[in-house]
């Protein structure tokens, strides 16, 4: 059986990412790191394969608005 997965890449707008983290693309880097850092910690040992690249998961919570500006302030 192959192991492949689909790539979610396609669905992202990074500038929707921007917007919705304040307008700073830097703050985005910070916060989607310390995002994916605590998605991959809590999804290690789980198969489910959305959480393959939490990166990429991270940046899709930011742009679906599940995430914004006020998690910079936990962050830090």
């Amino acid at each position: 059986m192959s192991n492949k997965h689909v790539s979610r890449v396609s669905e992202l707008d990074i500038e929707k990412c921007v917007e919705n983290a304040g307008g700073n693309r830097f703050d985005l880097i910070i916060m989607a790191a310390q995002r994916s850092r605590q998605i991959a910690k809590s999804h290690r040992m789980s198969n489910n394969p959305e959480h393959v690249y939490p990166v990429i998961t991270a940046l899709l919570e930011f742009q679906d608005g599940k995430l914004d500006s006020t998690y910079l302030k936990r962050v830090k």
